[in-house]
């Protein structure tokens, strides 16, 4: 479920972050005092923090100290990246929009800290399990006879669960950091890992894993994640999906078409060469591929819409 505090007070959980002061009360600090003493934060600075955060539901006041809560789990250790929740890579965003400005300019945003990696896994974990169904329902809708999927960038793996749940076989292509991170959600599932990226291509990735290059899957889906890449990059994953989908198979693009501008600044702030795609633009990909039967349909009850192409029944 989001976690989403008026945006005063995620101003002050970033600023709190950056001073030290937020990991100084999620670890060791637990009064204003021994805040002033562990920060550079002013008394008055650290007890208004305090306040502030323990009439949020982040901190309580117990036998004379303020200890986190439940709610701050997000902020403590992350061994597990489902009890990070949505908060932290809200607050990620927040600090990368101050080199907005810089990135308009340049085209290059800060680096992505592991710290964000994390965080950003932890927002994916955390995507609500009515919009997984509906999601993995349009895809069953689209293949009903479908018995293996391929998931590019899939960790954490919400909805590779969900389609394992529904009798496919799962595999996910993702960065070894990424699925490393993800290991408690992927092993207990029984899913296929392969490490790679998609700027290194689906052919290269599968080539290199136990699954192997001439595997063919009924499904290769790409969920809220081609926003991410230049053209060249996603023109290069449409025809390497072409190459590895079996007859009368599909690949499903799921992106939120419908929010251009918010998408348009995601791509900003985390990537170099990013943007929102237009249907179009997709269909002239899958049709230089020679994928055919080129569809667009809104997901009912989420923020995607499903952009697929087919590959031709033998």
């Amino acid at each position: 479920m989001a976690d989403h505090p008026p945006l005063e007070v995620q101003l002050l959980l970033q600023a709190a972050r950056e001073t030290g002061a937020l990991e100084a009360l999620m670890t060791s600090a637990e009064t204003p005092a021994e805040l002033t003493d562990q920060t550079d934060l002013t008394a008055r600075g650290a007890e208004l923090l305090v306040s502030a955060l323990t009439a949020e539901g982040f901190l309580e006041y117990v036998d004379g100290s303020y200890e986190p809560t439940n709610r701050s789990l997000g902020f403590l250790a992350k061994r597990d990246v489902r009890s990070i929740g949505t908060l932290p890579a809200r607050l990620d965003r927040l600090e990368r929009g101050e080199t907005l400005a810089r990135t308009l300019e340049t085209d290059d945003p800060p680096a992505m800290a592991t710290r964000e990696q994390r965080n950003q896994l932890g927002n994916a974990a955390a995507v609500d399990g009515a919009t997984v169904r509906a999601v993995v329902t349009a895809l069953e809708n689209l293949h009903p006879e479908g018995d293996a999927a391929l998931i590019v960038r899939g960790a954490p793996g919400r909805y590779a669960r969900e389609l394992r749940v529904r009798g496919l076989e799962c595999t996910i292509l993702d960065s070894s950091e990424r699925l490393q991170a993800a290991e408690a959600l992927l092993g207990p599932a029984d899913i296929t890992c392969v490490e790679g990226s998609v700027t290194s291509g689906l052919t290269t990735a599968l080539e290199a894993s136990p699954v192997g290059p001439h595997e063919r899957f009924d499904l290769i889906v790409a969920i809220d994640c081609c926003f991410r890449f230049g053209s060249d990059v996603i023109e290069r994953l449409i025809a390497d999906a072409g190459a590895h989908l079996a007859p009368g198979g599909w690949l499903a693009i799921i992106e939120r078409l419908e929010q251009p501008a918010v998408v348009t600044t995601e791509a900003l702030l985390e990537t170099s060469a990013g943007r929102c795609y237009a249907v179009e633009q997709y269909h002239e990909w899958f049709e230089t591929t020679g994928l055919t039967n080129e569809m667009s349909r809104r997901i009912p009850s989420t923020p995607y819409h499903l952009v697929g192409a087919q590959q031709l029944p033998e």
